[in-house]
């Protein structure tokens, strides 16, 4: 089939379609971003927007022979006609897409670019590994400088050598059987015998007496009733003693000392902590208000409990009152 043929037509010969470039000489105008629904037909009514330029050929490469690769060639017998497309027709429309026309490179072109671009790629790889190896031969350089100034600095010392034993003689002692040494013999740390205990310590003194631990009495409760303490229970686990003492004082009354009795208490994996038992004493101190506070606190609410007080009894050491029982 020739060129007019293909011209008359409007179609191009199923070879020249599949090629990745036309094969006819002439003046390839390269079109990109072209829509994969775009047909010949479609290219041919666009480029002829530009004038009635003679096109030999419309060439449509294919990705894997199969789907459309986006873009195509225009052959065209002169290079003015080529020219004059690329210009008047660059960054037009044709459907949605904006496309991209240059005059294709002939592949004499193509060739001097594949080995300029291969010999600038040489060029810069031999430039590194110049780079590369100055600056390991300075850093080694500046090592071994660095060597020699510490070994002028700092001269090796030798080693004393340690002096031989040999066969002592008959009637020798063994100790003084050192070559080039001294007959003393150092005795060693594990046959000094330890002076004991006793020996250390002087005749004239005295051992010192040991004193005994002050013990807290234990307590115990009584039937009497504190003059200006007073019992608060059913407390929430993550009141302390400040926030006890608050209470009251939220209340106008006035506190000389609140205390959160805690206890001892087993956790996750058998771990033990100190933690609030849920009740505390709270002493007042104008014994006057102490009715007072009872009324007051009885049945307030803290957080999500309510908590309940009242005077609390004295508590006296249990040596104490074991030592009056005996005297009467």
């Amino acid at each position: 089939m020739s060129a007019e043929s293909a011209n008359v037509n409007g179609t191009a010969p199923a070879a020249e379609t599949e090629a990745a470039a036309p094969q006819e000489e002439g003046f390839r105008v390269y079109i990109g971003n072209l829509a994969y629904t775009s047909t010949e037909e479609d290219i041919r009514s666009f480029v002829t927007k530009a004038g009635d330029y003679e096109i030999l050929s419309v060439v449509m490469p294919k990705k894997f022979g199969k789907r459309p690769a986006g873009f195509a060639f225009v052959l065209y017998k002169n290079e003015e006609d080529a020219k004059a497309v690329v210009e008047k027709l660059n960054g037009e429309e044709l459907g949605d897409r904006k496309l991209s026309l240059e005059v294709a490179r002939s592949k004499e072109e193509q060739a001097a670019r594949r080995e300029a671009i291969i010999e600038k790629r040489n060029a810069a790889k031999a430039e590194k590994a110049e780079q590369k190896a100055a600056a390991s031969g300075a850093e080694q350089k500046a090592e071994g400088d660095e060597k020699t100034a510490e070994g002028e600095a700092k001269p090796k010392k030798k080693k004393a050598r340690k002096p031989r034993r040999r066969v002592p003689e008959e009637g020798e002692d063994s100790s003084t059987a050192v070559e080039g040494g001294s007959s003393e013999v150092k005795s060693s740390k594990s046959s000094r015998s330890r002076v004991p205990r006793e020996a250390r310590i002087d005749e004239d003194s005295e051992p010192k007496e040991r004193k005994p631990r002050e013990r807290k009495p234990k307590l115990q409760l009584t039937n009497e009733q504190s003059e200006s303490t007073v019992f608060v229970a059913n407390l929430p686990f993550d009141v302390d003693d400040d926030a006890l003492a608050a209470i009251f004082t939220n209340l106008s009354i006035r506190v000389k000392s609140a205390k959160v009795i805690r206890g001892l208490r087993s956790g996750r994996g058998g771990r033990r902590f100190y933690a609030s038992r849920g009740f505390g004493f709270v002493e007042i101190e104008d014994a006057a208000q102490q009715k007072e506070a009872v009324e007051k606190v009885e049945g307030s609410l803290i957080g999500d409990r309510t908590i309940s007080a009242k005077i609390a009894q004295e508590m006296k050491p249990i040596e104490v009152e074991n030592a009056t029982e005996g005297t009467e």
